[in-house]
């Protein structure tokens, strides 16, 4: 079969990507090929993969069929390994032949070649272009939280490993107020409020810099994530004690360790394979893209309280279904469509209502709540109303959340008497301890 091109077209290198999480490594090693003359880049979704040819489509790479991918003179690919932590890519001729093997650093060689068919004496030091990337941004943190909406006191974790069920389990075991989680995988699926999701387009560069904890399976994403200095934890911490060991882990260093990632080597093979000489233009990092999210806000959460060294302990978590139990109160935010959840809460919340007195009484008389709260759009004050009539206001902290105000005031009306005079409430939320002042409203 001749080349995709036909006749006289230049020679072809297909990127052939398995899984999502390649897509961007990919992008990065192959950009220098792709902006150079002389050799046509496609890309193909290996077997067809759905959730992936959606990720090629979203990012707009010039894509094949996976059923038409024969034909191309070379056909580049991640090549996954445990005992390489570096990125490593295997290079093979339109016969299947391992051509070329591309290794981050020279100190992977030696495992590559113990490992992968044909390597011995194929293989290269490629350099790591993500890595560069990384580094190019890494002062921009402070930035990139912000945008993830990541409260100054909370610990951000990424998610970045191939267990579906990682990102729900690590969202079930961190209090809400303590931490937030991000899945540092473009595109990848959630059906539960709270995670922050990257859109298949989203450079997920900036999501990992802004984390403190990363979670993954031994590879490239981890090691950069270590690199950084952020603390990593293996997937298999979701199984046991998840919160003593995100608690007790820290950063080791907010310096980034820099590594040699020439942008041009990976390039400059493909031309040799291909009998070409090389350009003489330079290789140019690949240009960062949009950070944009596909994330479902929480808006159900599963509450406990409790009353330890004279303050209420606030503990919540975004409400899956198998999470309530016992003596978890249902909170939810009055966007929460699901009106099961909406039956069935003891509290709900809303940001930020106009008229306040109105909100809360409709939503008392409507409902089956026992309290409800709101602040204002207009005044920094915050307004809860308890099932039979009592209403209280009260200055928010600027640390303290509404929901969990609302649920250390709920604990407090069921424990003591109507509160009838200036009451202060103290709240812990994990090392800290925020004053709620109410005041009756008549």
């Amino acid at each position: 079969m001749g080349r995709p091109g036909g006749r006289g077209a230049s020679p072809t290198l297909l990127v052939a990507v398995g899984a999502i999480a390649e897509f961007g490594p990919l992008r990065d090693v192959v950009h220098p090929v792709e902006i150079a003359p002389d050799v046509t880049v496609r890309w193909s979704a290996v077997g067809g993969a759905p959730a992936v040819e959606q990720v090629l489509r979203a990012a707009g790479v010039p894509s094949v069929p996976w059923s038409r991918t024969e034909g191309f003179d070379l056909v580049l690919a991640r090549h996954t390994t445990g005992e390489i932590a570096g990125l490593v890519v295997t290079v093979t001729d339109a016969d299947d032949i391992p051509v070329a093997v591309g290794v981050s650093v020279a100190a992977d060689r030696a495992a590559a070649e113990a490992t992968i068919p044909g390597a011995v004496g194929r293989t290269f030091v490629m350099g790591d272009p993500t890595w560069s990337r990384v580094l190019a941004v890494a002062h921009r943190r402070a930035e990139f939280r912000a945008f993830l909406d990541v409260p100054e006191r909370a610990r951000l974790v990424g998610v970045a490993c191939a267990r579906p069920d990682v990102a729900a389990r690590v969202l079930s075991r961190l209090p809400f107020d303590e931490f937030r989680v991000v899945s540092l995988v473009p595109g990848a699926a959630t059906d539960f409020g709270g995670l922050i999701a990257l859109s298949p387009d989203s450079d997920w560069t900036a999501a990992l810099i802004a984390c403190d904890i990363v979670v993954g399976d031994p590879g490239p994403l981890t090691g950069y994530a270590a690199a950084l200095g952020r603390a990593v934890l293996p997937d298999n911490a979701v199984d046991v004690d998840f919160l003593t060991a995100a608690r007790a882990t820290s950063s080791t260093s907010d310096i980034p360790r820099a590594l040699p990632a020439p942008a041009h080597l990976l390039r400059d093979k493909v031309y040799d394979l291909l009998g070409l000489d090389p350009p003489v233009l330079s290789a140019a990092q690949r240009p960062f893209g949009p950070l944009t999210l596909n994330t479902h806000p929480a808006t159900a959460f599963a509450v406990s309280t409790t009353l330890e060294l004279g303050a209420i302990t606030v503990t919540r978590f975004p409400f899956p279904p198998s999470r309530r139990a016992g003596e978890d109160l249902l909170l939810i935010d009055d966007a929460e469509p699901d009106p099961t959840l909406r039956a069935n809460a003891e509290i709900i919340t809303r940001p930020h209502t106009e008229d306040a007195p109105t909100w809360l009484a409709q939503t008392i008389r409507q409902s089956h709540c026992a309290l409800a709260a709101t602040t204002t759009s207009t005044t920094p004050d915050s307004h809860f109303t308890w099932y039979t009539g009592e209403h209280w206001t009260a200055n928010l902290p600027d640390n303290l959340p509404l929901p969990t105000a609302a649920a250390a005031v709920y604990h407090h009306l069921v424990e003591h008497d109507p509160i009838t005079t200036n009451t202060t409430i103290p709240i812990r939320l994990a090392d800290r301890v925020e004053r709620l002042i109410l005041h009756p409203v008549t």
